[in-house]
């Protein structure tokens, strides 16, 4: 039996008085609009269309709307999914690929690094070489330069003792000469010469008195 007056809940409880009266006096209503204007259910309608997808705040549903409902929850819910594991697929790219950008920037300084220690090294080689090179040149051309004058003057030695042999040698012959031709002659070749003399006159004479002989004959016999 409904209540005649409606009683107000005590303790915050749920008041349920209006349920119990007559049916004809329902809260909702056969339109399904719960008793609203038709223009406040427009203006839900039209916030409603600037959502992405097409989505119904009021009217009659059917099947096909539900069936699509059901589609593109499950469309959602799938999307939703793939995006969860593409965010964290994505945050643990961009991690990792931060953690590539760090390594590579630090093996590009080690790189760099090394290419100025390479150089250092390559300055102070360089430098310690050229100051050998110049310390074994200088040794060996002081070396050549005295073995040059060592054997200068020797060869100027051997040039002087040759010159001395040769203007000794000369002086001897010509001293060797000189008393050849001062010599005088011995007794043994005095009397060599004076038989060779002897024997050259001699024979002048012969052949002069042979010469005489012809021409007297001659002569007598004409």
């Amino acid at each position: 039996m409904a209540k005649s007056k409606t009683e107000s809940p005590k303790d915050g409880a749920l008041n349920l008085s209006d349920l119990g009266s007559d049916v004809s006096k329902a809260i909702v209503f056969p339109d399904s609009h719960f008793g609203l204007e038709s223009a406040v259910w427009s203006n839900a309608q039209r916030i409603a269309d600037l959502l992405p997808v097409d989505i119904k705040v009021f009217g009659d549903l059917t099947e096909e709307d539900v069936a699509l409902a059901v589609d593109k929850a499950k469309g959602a819910e799938f999307q939703a999914k793939n995006w969860a594991e593409y965010s964290t697929a994505i945050s643990r790219y961009l991690k990792a690929l931060y953690k590539v950008r760090e390594k590579q920037a630090e093996v590009s300084e080690n790189v760099a690094e090394a290419r100025v220690q390479q150089a250092e090294l390559e300055k102070n080689l360089s430098t310690s070489l050229a100051n050998l090179e110049s310390k074994f040149r200088q040794i060996v051309g002081g070396s050549r330069s005295a073995l040059a004058g060592i054997q200068d003057d020797l060869q100027i030695s051997l040039e002087r003792i040759a010159s001395q042999y040769s203007q000794g040698k000369a002086k001897k012959q010509e001293k060797l000469q000189t008393e050849t031709v001062k010599k005088e002659p011995t007794p043994y070749e005095e009397q060599t010469n004076a038989l060779v003399d002897r024997f050259r006159q001699l024979r002048e004479q012969r052949y002069e008195g042979g010469s005489l002989g012809i021409t007297q004959r001659v002569k007598k016999v004409g």
